[in-house]
């Protein structure tokens, strides 16, 4: 559907507004919403999404196609990722820009969603880092997300402690990746300050070809041959219905690929 993107309100173009609009219909919450048009030196005010119902009714959602690429695209930023501090996933901008909140706060427990689990850095033994990287095995089987380690269940940034020593966390952390899932996805991980405190991250990417499978027991915590997926703000073994639809659309990509080479040939 053609629009004027010339056109704005609230500093949003009417393809931003549309974007949103099919965010909000998904219930997806508020500030993880505004997360994905904050810039930084860009102001939006939070009463935008609940005001362009009634002030923009002309402006239709977009497509479920246009929202999963606009997601994608600002969670990845891949084609500049390597060139320019602030654009990847995992870079210190982009991380400030998805946790701070307009009215000044940061990391609002609304924010935790099917994308996004904050993780206490109180413990980060054996069985803490099988939950991680359960989750990030379940977001990539999803459709990506981020863990943030620092961070309280309520939002409370508490940060890492002084004597953690994180290549050695992310080294341990990847093992267990390696060891407990095939096949391979690709993450990310970084050190972050924001604030007073300095937080972990590390996202997960979509799999291209998912189900990323557990392949061996590990601490209580992963089980040999289930899938996990990600549930709002749960991380649990697929059920059978998201399999089933995970399947069929692999065996789609794979039909359309095979069909792409017949026409080419």
């Amino acid at each position: 559907m053609a629009r004027n993107v010339s056109d704005s309100w609230r500093s949003l173009d009417n393809a931003e507004i549309a974007l949103m609009k099919r965010m909000h219909l998904n219930r997806l919450p508020r500030d993880f919403i505004m997360s994905f048009f904050m810039r930084p030196g860009r102001v939006i005010s939070p009463a935008a999404i609940n005001e362009m119902i009634s002030k923009r009714p002309q402006i239709s959602p977009a497509d479920q196609t246009e929202v999963d690429a606009f997601m994608a695209r600002r969670l990845t930023e891949a084609n500049v990722a390597k060139a320019i501090e602030g654009f990847g996933p995992t870079t210190g901008i982009r991380v400030r820009e998805i946790l701070q909140a307009l009215d000044g706060q940061m990391a609002l427990p609304g924010l935790e969603s099917h994308i996004a689990e904050f993780k206490s850095a109180s413990s980060l033994e054996r069985i803490a880092r099988a939950k991680i990287a359960k989750t990030l095995a379940a977001f990539a089987n999803h459709q990506g997300g981020y863990i943030f380690i620092g961070i309280e269940d309520d939002g409370t940034i508490s940060g890492l402690p002084s004597d953690l020593r994180t290549e050695e966390f992310w080294d341990e952390l990847s093992d267990v990746i390696t060891r407990a899932f095939t096949p391979f996805f690709q993450w990310e991980r970084n050190v972050v300050q924001v604030g007073e405190h300095r937080i972990a991250v590390a996202y997960a990417y979509p799999a291209p070809e998912p189900p990323i499978v557990a392949s061996a027991d590990y601490a209580g915590e992963i089980y040999a041959g289930r899938i996990y997926f990600r549930y709002n703000r749960s991380v649990e073994p697929i059920r059978p219905g998201d399999l089933l639809k995970m399947l069929h659309e692999r065996d789609r990509r794979v039909a359309a690929a095979a069909a792409a080479v017949a026409a080419a040939s």
